[in-house]
């Protein structure tokens, strides 16, 4: 189905400017007043603003990520399409896969601080010195709070990932992720025992579907104490800096989208929440500098280009409140086909707890071995990684 890009394109879109609207008021001292506590708001987009500010000032939210639609439906709304943009076979199966699944996210900020809080802090950092530097390394990832991220499907977690005060935890249903690519893990794990145990242990732990950790900060001062870390810094400092995106052009870009949702979007009141309606050209030309200033001038001159062809002029999402709280925001995908089908669901939900409990990190992980991976180089060869000359 050609369309199917476009669709992703003008969903991206939307949701990008669904959650960037969610600081909206955080910089000012205006918003907070009319709507920061939730109870003052008024109007319907007092009480959207308000239910975002709320999340704002929290320290703990839960995400859900799911395509809300079902087989039945999706075939419905194919055979309305022009023959030349229905789905296949191939784009049938792929799409009936995502909808057995979803994605899960919980994220705490850094202790004593708010999103908000967290949101300043990052955008005012520097990370250029942070390879230089294993101390500001360790700070940095201690100051960026824990998230717990889950890839289900079939209501099982097929690859899940913690991170929390500079050490990762990754657990993943190889069993599942084999059947699902049509491999087979015989050949991998029968290899495993060729492997030295430092490697052997982690991997085996992995494929049979339980928690490795790797300790980043003990990654860097091992490192650092082999004088590997002025070198990396060398050689990757560059390219990562290139690479990085840069937190006070992210919050420069959600700045931009705050105002054009203030000036230009319409709010109204419906079933189930309130109904946002965003002009595309004018929030597009509201934040293009601060895209082209993330992604490049030929990315941004392409999703113009899909932009332009959206079947209307104005992006609309429901945003659901429970009480002053977020609790969740839709997309209908149906608003982005030449040809929607009324009675079908197609939509992008995204789920909001926003009084979910902290994240905890996994017991019981097998940590990597990081000093005997190092033990494992010949020292010759970090000799002469040391000077630059590689192995």
């Amino acid at each position: 189905m050609t369309t199917r890009s476009k669709v992703m394109a003008f969903a991206g879109f939307g949701l990008a400017a669904a959650v960037g609207i969610s600081g909206c008021g955080s910089s000012s001292d205006s918003a907070e007043g009319e709507s920061g506590s939730g109870t003052s708001a008024g109007t319907p987009k007092e009480k959207v603003s308000a239910a975002f500010q709320s999340l704002n000032n929290s320290s703990s939210a839960g995400f859900t990520l799911k395509l809300d639609s079902s087989a039945a439906d999706l075939e419905k709304i194919s055979a309305a399409q022009d023959s030349s943009e229905q789905m296949d076979a191939s784009d049938k199966k792929t799409i009936e896969e995502i909808l057995k699944g979803k994605v899960t996210m919980n994220v705490t900020a850094p202790e004593g601080k708010t999103f908000a809080d967290a949101a300043k802090a990052q955008a005012s950092a520097s990370s250029e010195d942070l390879l230089k530097d294993p101390a500001a390394f360790e700070a940095a990832l201690k100051n960026s709070g824990s998230v717990a991220t889950s890839v289900v499907y079939e209501d099982a977690g097929l690859v899940e990932f913690v991170s929390k005060d500079g050490v990762f935890y990754l657990r993943a249903d190889a069993d599942k992720i084999a059947t699902l690519s049509g491999q087979n893990l015989s050949s991998v794990t029968g290899s495993l025992g060729a492997l030295p145990p430092v490697i052997a242990t982690p991997a085996e732990k992995l494929l049979g579907g339980e928690w490795v950790s790797l300790d980043l900060v003990k990654t860097m001062n091992i490192l650092d104490k082999n004088g590997l870390l002025d070198q990396l810094s060398q050689e990757q400092g560059t390219a990562a800096s290139a690479a990085a995106v840069d937190p006070a052009k992210v919050q420069k870009l959600v700045t931009s989208l705050q105002a054009s949702y203030e000036a230009d979007s319409q709010v109204t009141e419906v079933d189930g929440g309130y109904q946002v309606s965003v002009p595309y050209e004018k929030t597009a030309d509201a934040i293009n500098d601060d895209l082209v200033a993330l992604v490049g001038a030929d990315e941004v001159a392409d999703l113009r280009k899909e932009l332009k062809e959206a079947p209307n002029e104005n992006l609309t999402f429901t945003v659901r409140v429970d009480g002053d709280k977020l609790s969740g925001i839709n997309i209908d995908l149906k608003q982005f086909l030449k040809k929607p089908v009324e009675d079908a669901t197609f939509a992008i939900d995204l789920a909001v707890d926003a009084e979910s409990s902290e994240v905890q990190v996994p017991s019981g992980a097998t940590a990597v071995d990081i000093e005997g991976l190092f033990n494992l180089i010949p020292a010759d060869s970090l000799a002469g990684l040391t000077s630059g000359s590689g192995l």
